[in-house]
């Protein structure tokens, strides 16, 4: 069952973070409304020391509790994946990382979200030493041994899709 025709894409919601569009695809047997929600490319980093992963604490309304996540974000308007990485977790932790490698790339929903996501692994990084974490953000900082990561995924304690591949895929891939 391919599309037979795809629609124009009409503008439903913008604000300076997300667009939802909407398209309708015609195939033999009907049609098919979609509700896409553009969030814009998305990049996180894995950053090891000695067998633990660094992690950040943030608020997250969806559950209304603290998240442990990967560091990562939004990747700019020109901005490369890696260097968005960089500087999400430059932002988040003060911890500048360097000499990454990509991991994985993924989009969270392939019918209605678009924001790739890629993510990266590194153990080679710089302590910032003037930094100052942005408590409305990031309210945590720790190094978590993989093995806790994966089991806080087991137990549901980790639920983030970002921070859930990541840890997947590096214990998997690398």
């Amino acid at each position: 069952m391919l599309a037979k025709r795809i629609g124009e894409r009409t503008l439903c919601y913008r604000n300076p973070f997300m667009e939802v569009q909407h398209v309708r695809v015609e195939f033999d047997e009907g049609s098919k409304d979609y509700f896409v929600v553009e969030l814009g490319p998305r990049a996180g980093i894995i950053v090891l020391k000695d067998g633990h992963i660094l992690l950040t604490k943030q608020y997250r309304f969806l559950i209304d509790d603290f998240s442990w996540e990967l560091p990562g974000g939004r990747v700019e308007q020109g901005e490369e994946a890696a260097a968005a990485a960089v500087r999400e977790c430059v932002e988040e932790t003060g911890i500048r990382c360097c000499n990454l490698n990509e991991l994985v790339t993924y989009y969270p929903g392939l019918d209605n979200f678009d924001n790739r996501t890629t993510l990266f692994w590194t153990e080679s990084f710089i302590v910032e030493e003037q930094f100052k974490r942005d408590e409305r953000e990031v309210v945590g900082i720790s190094w978590v041994p993989l093995t806790e990561c994966l089991e806080m995924i087991r137990r549901r304690a980790i639920l983030d899709a970002l921070t859930v591949n990541g840890i997947l895929a590096y214990r998997c891939l690398v």
